[in-house]
């Protein structure tokens, strides 16, 4: 039964899969990009501006943005399993067959949960906020779980060689998971603290207007933001480091100031914590500067995670394995949406539909592609020697991170490997010859991969020379 479960899953995996590449991956990830800032901001602008827009016009959108997530995550899904497929028997540690089924639980869930929502204005003009809530619960806790497995990868791989850029890496990806962590409480505040059950048509503006707010929240959302910039700011850091390539080809001053632009677009908005320097021209002129506003800074978080993204996506160009370059992709989309999609402005006002739903239901997908992608190519490295000694030959600083987990990961399983050769020694009581000890062992497999890891900066200094 097991077995036909898994050839039926297969055939619709190679039905619904496509062959990821530099272009499609590409326009992904500007799909998803603009979906987000579509959906983030219709509240935002009728808010501010008080322009209501028809409600039937927004339950068409709504049903459009609900049919684009269904479609891209479906397809996306089944081709991860069709990339990873011919890799399940050597990863048996991963368990990529659960994180599979999470994830396919998970975007079943959400997308029972949306249509359900749809469904129900059609047929009774109103939605209930409980589905509001499961849905938000199931994509918290999903995303949270794919995102500390990938902590936890990372910290193994500190372990076994110190990195800045891994350091990194788990600075930002922990304190985007406290992050969600926060949004979860913050939302379950303010659903509970909603007098309706079922949310029935009104103007966008009297849901915004008529939130409850107080200490509790506003301190909530203070920690959110605070988090939300330091991971940003972490990111920032490890992406200028992993593009630091670029420096001399477009020398320092323009290297930095296309870097900084980002980094200014998604700090400015955040400058009302410490006085509002447009306050004069929101008091004078308010519709239009309000509109103005809306529409220049609605998408701060993902013009940075875009930037976040072309840091794995530009690496595929110079990577000739072509299975690496696949999952290269899987970690730039997975990038993009992490990244772009933790923001629970417009979820927390319920409004009529329910817009920021789909951006919220896009986060597991995010983190499980940043999983898969990051660890399966660290698997890859490990095992290909062809990429490896590609990597050494090549003074490409975007590199860097990928090389660092590819030769940790093979320490790592050579140190494995021996550990189960020793017990099987110590096990059959071998004393025709001396046994080295576990430390004397991994000390001199320690030293061989060190001398093979130093290869890389040799090959540098000799470029420079």
């Amino acid at each position: 039964m097991f077995s036909s479960f898994n050839d039926a899953l297969r055939k619709i995996t190679l039905f619904l899969s496509f062959d990821l590449n530099r272009k499609n991956s590409l326009v992904l990830i500007l799909v998803f990009t603009i979906i987000i800032i579509l959906d983030l901001t219709i509240v935002k602008f009728i808010a501010y501006s008080g322009v209501e827009v028809d409600s039937n016009l927004n339950i068409m959108i709504f049903f459009v943005f609900s049919a684009a997530f269904t479609v891209t995550n479906v397809m996306l899904v089944s081709t991860v399993i069709k990339m990873t497929s011919r890799n399940l028997q050597k990863i048996t540690s991963l368990r990529l067959n659960y994180f599979h089924a999470l994830i396919i639980g998970t975007l079943a869930s959400s997308i029972i949960i949306i249509f359900l929502i749809f469904f129900q204005i059609i047929l009774t003009n109103e939605y209930s906020i409980d589905l509001l809530r499961a849905e938000t619960i199931l994509s918290h806790v999903s995303s949270i779980v794919f995102l500390y497995i990938l902590v936890f990868f990372f910290a193994q791989w500190l372990v076994v060689r110190r990195s800045i850029l891994m350091i990194l890496f788990i600075v930002a990806f922990s304190l985007v998971g406290i992050n969600l962590m926060i949004s979860l409480v913050y939302l379950e505040f303010t659903f509970s603290s909603s007098f309706a059950t079922e949310i029935e048509p009104s103007s966008i503006s009297s849901f915004v207007v008529n939130l409850p707010v107080s200490y509790y929240t506003e301190s909530l959302t203070f920690v959110f933001d605070a988090l939300s910039l330091s991971s940003f700011l972490v990111m920032w850091i490890a992406t200028a480091v992993l593009l630091g390539q670029y420096r001399h080809k477009l020398g320092m001053v323009r290297y930095f100031g296309l870097m900084s632009i980002p980094l200014v677009y998604y700090i400015y908005p955040m400058q009302g914590y410490f006085g509002d320097i447009l306050l004069p021209i929101l008091i004078t002129v308010p519709i239009a500067s309000s509109i103005i506003y809306v529409l220049l800074f609605s998408a701060t978080k993902q013009v940075g995670a875009f930037l976040f993204s072309l840091a794995f996506w530009t690496t595929s160009k110079i990577v000739l394995d072509n299975q690496l370059k696949g999952y290269i992709f899987l970690s730039a989309i997975g990038t993009a949406l992490v990244f772009g999609s933790v923001e629970i402005t417009p979820l927390q006002y319920h409004v009529y539909p329910p817009f920021g739903l789909i951006t919220e239901a896009l986060t597991p997908m995010g983190t499980y592609l940043l999983l898969v992608g990051i660890f399966i190519s660290a698997r890859r490295i490990s095992q290909s020697a062809e990429v490896r000694r590609q990597f050494h030959q090549s003074a490409s600083s975007q590199l860097d991170l990928l090389n660092n987990i590819g030769v940790t990961q093979m320490e790592k399983e050579y140190e494995e490997k021996v550990k189960y050769i020793h017990k099987r020694y110590q096990s059959q009581e071998i004393e025709k010859s001396p046994q080295l000890r576990e430390d004397e062992i991994k000390q001199i497999l320690h030293e061989v991969l060190e001398e093979l890891y130093n290869s890389k900066s040799n090959n540098k200094s000799d470029t420079h020379n």
